[in-house]
């Protein structure tokens, strides 16, 4: 059967394991928190992939046979104890400190291909995999210091919490290649590794600081892995 070139998965931002009350919230909060539904003035076409990709994951049949035109990640015997630890740990939290091992998914602590290209991607969780820029010999975020401008910006973003939790939309409030500042309605502790995708990005970051502003969190990360959309532009201006 060949494989259908359309990944749903990422298309609702979950993961292939995800639950199926977990593909609902995600599909709520795109078309509704995320203003992606035409009523609410999304692309129409977008729309149509969304509600294509939540039909075939909602219903437990149709997620079966979809699930068998997609190539099968391979496991060998040495990485898979690996991943059941870091599960166990709970990837993303504090007590999972190998994202600074680039051989390491830093977002669900899958081991990583062993070239990494540009483009990259965990063949697990679908997180980008590639060191932003600013680690290639440059200083990356303190607390309370800033190692490069950041860009102010106001769009409205996906956070996600943790390996296999549900998405949570969240504002950008700014932005540079080695960090990150957004204001959540959830509370995530210091040091977590979260992953936030933008239109221009998609970034997996740590948690440096984080403190109340009214009823919401404003949350200041680094940059552990990255992925823009362009090479060279408002974020990032690097040759690949």
């Amino acid at each position: 059967m060949r494989p259908n070139r359309r990944n749903y998965y990422r298309i609702l931002h979950v993961q292939p394991d995800a639950p199926t009350p977990v593909i609902k919230a995600s599909f709520r909060a795109m078309m509704s928190k995320m203003r992606l539904h035409p009523d609410l003035g999304g692309d129409t076409a977008e729309a149509q992939l969304i509600n294509e990709a939540y039909a075939a994951l909602s219903d437990p049949s149709r997620r079966r046979r979809y699930d068998l035109t997609r190539q099968p990640v391979r496991r060998s015997a040495r990485t898979d104890a690996p991943q059941a630890s870091a599960i166990a740990a709970g990837a993303g939290t504090t007590a999972s400190r190998e994202y600074d091992n680039p051989a390491i998914c830093a977002f669900c602590s899958a081991p990583a291909p062993s070239m990494i290209k540009p483009k990259s991607r965990c063949p697990r969780c679908e997180s980008p995999l590639t060191l932003p820029p600013s680690q290639a010999g440059r200083k990356g975020e303190l607390l309370g210091r800033r190692a490069i401008p950041r860009v102010s910006r106001s769009d409205t973003i996906t956070l996600i919490p943790g390996w296999q939790s549900a998405i949570h939309t969240a504002q950008l409030r700014d932005m540079s290649i080695s960090g990150i500042r957004v204001l959540t309605d959830i509370k995530v502790e210091r040091h977590r590794v979260i992953r936030i995708i933008g239109a221009l990005f998609d970034v997996v970051v740590r948690v440096l600081s984080r403190r109340a502003n009214g009823r919401q969190f404003e949350l200041h990360c680094v940059v552990l892995r990255a992925s823009f959309a362009s090479s060279s532009g408002t974020f990032v201006s690097v040759r690949t």
